[in-house]
């Protein structure tokens, strides 16, 4: 059961990150803001390292900077995010 559960908790980012790409993805093919193509350019590079990471967890583990790569990815989802947020908001 331990094994299962390790798996699921494993796999639930992925699924998440999966979700919020087809969320934003969706939202693009409406506004098509350059925004939402920030976001999910930089969601799916977020979506690769989460695959890497569960991929290769033990290879991964010493390398600082591929952390850092992946919290900027992170931070740059949650710029066009934020940045159209904005732009909808602003507009009258």
């Amino acid at each position: 059961m331990n094994g299962l559960t390790q798996t699921l908790q494993s796999l639930a980012p992925l699924l998440i990150s999966v979700l919020m790409l087809a969320a934003v993805f969706m939202l693009w093919r409406r506004s098509r803001s350059v925004w939402l193509m920030v976001a999910i350019v930089a969601e799916l590079i977020g979506l690769a390292f989460r695959g890497i990471f569960f991929a290769l967890p033990g290879v991964i583990q010493g390398q600082s900077s591929f952390f850092a790569l992946w919290t900027l990815a992170s931070l740059a989802f949650a710029v066009g995010l934020f940045a159209y947020a904005l732009e909808v908001t602003q507009r009258p």
